[in-house]
């Protein structure tokens, strides 16, 4: 029985939002919003707990859940580089719920929202305690569903459009990952789809039929890229933003996104093994589609004035430079990868909400509206501008150490393999920090400081403006309280990432 705290984390989230739905039927009443409130940062606080406990007490247990048929199993295992996203998810989890609860305060339909916000939160963790691809995929198709509602949650038109483009993304792109994991099994060394470091592939069986398993692995990679926003399926991303704020934030900095790249890490250098990827057309072909993301994310985002969709283009060439570390297929790589995968959560959830807090606040939603907020809504702007240093990778902050190590991985992979694209991806990396100063920094000096149009209508509207303004203020300290730990944890991560990259530099050294 012991070994069965290994399922809790999914388990236990699962049940408690089934448990959210069926009260959810029997009552519609407000009154309840405060046991509502108590029942879901329980769960989450108590989940998060668990999966501390579970890191600091039961690293290498598994256990067998139920076996589908054959050697196939629904399996968990927590090592060392599962632990790093479920570390990861039980820190942010907890403050994002905290976040919502002010921000849905005036909100109906909240039970069904919290059921399925509690739920993504066992469906993730399952992703990322996966011991084995069957499991892992069984994981990343309930994400689909169970964050299905959340996208659709406002029953606009426009929700409903994005909602059904997400499904239909996200359906598509698991057909290919299927293809991937028949294949894994076929030619496995172990008879499974467990992860082992190295990846699973008999040697001999690989090679005779390398070049339809190079192509599998392309059509995999795209296919898990799908939630990881790869162009040119990267869609139903910006669409998304018209869900509410704390659930673009989740799917932007850890749930959906962030599942996907986790996936193709795992997929891998866990399944394939980087020993029988470097160096092939395969290798060339996954990062010249990371590499591709990358620009096109920063350029679309300067052009989109929305500021939820802005931020959303971000994340969409942010994602890729994980991606990119993972086509290095060298332990740099994978450590760099799995270093901006945790830096950018916080640097993208402190994002997110810094806008959702305005909007909330203010209800402006496009940045030529935000001039002059930065004194109204002094905390919200601060933590705003320590994400966007970060961010642009700007040294001391979070964003620069990844950023840092990306560039040394490529450089280490051009000078082994003599291939050039790795050194281009440097390029395109400075590329995306340039554009990624003048989207963010842009929203920043418009609330800081507001240009000055000359002539007296544009005064008229520069009075106007101050006089509206002067009833905005900070949210609640619900709202608050997030923000100022994810700043500062970015600040933490930039001046003092020893730990960290120890860390993830025994991961990378392991299973590459």
């Amino acid at each position: 029985m012991g070994g069965m705290i290994m399922a809790v984390p999914v388990l236990l989230p699962l049940a408690g939002g089934a448990g959210m739905l069926a009260l959810h039927f029997q009552s519609e009443e407000k009154r309840d919003d405060r046991l509502l409130e108590f029942l879901t940062e329980g769960l989450v606080f108590v989940n998060s707990l668990v999966i501390f406990w579970l890191l600091k007490n039961r690293m290498g247990a598994s256990l067998v859940l139920f076996r589908l048929f054959g050697n196939l199993t629904v399996r968990f295992k927590l090592d060392p580089m599962g632990g790093i996203f479920a570390g990861l998810i039980a820190f942010l989890w907890p403050l994002a719920v905290l976040y919502s609860f002010e921000y849905m305060k005036h909100e109906n339909r909240k039970r069904m929202f919290f059921a399925y916000y509690v739920m993504t939160y066992g469906v993730t963790a399952g992703i990322a305690l996966a011991g084995n691809l069957v499991t892992m995929y069984l994981c990343y198709e309930m994400l689909t569903l169970v964050t299905f509602p959340l996208v659709l949650f406002p029953m606009t038109k426009e929700a409903k459009r994005a909602s059904r483009r997400y499904l239909y993304y996200s359906i598509g792109g698991a057909a290919f990952a299927f293809i991937g994991l028949v294949f894994v099994l076929s030619y496995s060394v172990t008879g499974n789809t467990e992860f082992i470091p190295g990846g699973i592939l008999i040697p001999e069986a690989a090679n005779a039929h390398r070049n339809l398993l190079l192509f599998v692995y392309v059509l995999a990679f795209f296919g898990f890229g799908v939630k990881a926003a790869l162009f040119p399926l990267h869609g139903w991303l910006p669409k998304a933003a018209v869900a509410p704020t704390p659930v673009t934030a989740l799917l932007h900095a850890v749930a959906v996104v962030k599942s996907g790249a986790f996936a193709i890490l795992r997929f891998t250098y866990f399944s394939y093994g980087a020993w029988f990827l470097q160096g092939t057309w395969a290798q060339w072909a996954v990062m010249t589609g990371a590499l591709l993301t990358i620009g096109y994310g920063s350029t679309m985002a300067v052009r989109e004035i929305h500021w939820k969709r802005r931020l959303a283009y971000s994340t969409i060439s942010n994602l890729s430079y994980i991606l990119f570390g993972a086509a290095l297929m060298s332990p740099l790589g994978l450590a760099a990868a799995l270093c901006h995968l945790v830096i950018h959560a916080f640097m993208k959830i402190c994002s997110f909400f810094c806008a959702g807090s305005v909007m909330h606040q203010t209800g402006k939603t496009q940045v030529y509206e935000l001039d002059g907020l930065g004194r109204k809504l002094p905390v919200v702007f601060g933590c705003f501008t320590i994400a966007s240093l970060s961010l642009m990778g700007i040294p001391l902050f979070g964003g620069f150490i990844s950023k840092w190590n990306l560039a040394e991985a490529a450089f280490s992979c051009g000078s082994s393999t003599g291939a050039w694209l790795p050194y281009a991806g440097v390029g395109v990396i400075l590329y995306s920090a340039l554009m990624t100063g003048i989207y963010m920094l842009s929203v920043a000096v418009r609330a800081y400081f507001p240009v000055l149009a000359a002539g007296a209508g544009a005064k008229q509207e520069t009075d106007s403006k101050k006089t509206t303004q002067e009833e905005y203020r900070d949210p609640g300290w619900m709202m608050l309280v997030p923000l100022v730990i994810f700043a500062a944890v970015i600040l933490l991560l930039g001046i003092r990432p020893g730990p960290l990259m120890e860390l993830l530099t025994g991961i990378g050294g392991e299973a590459g």
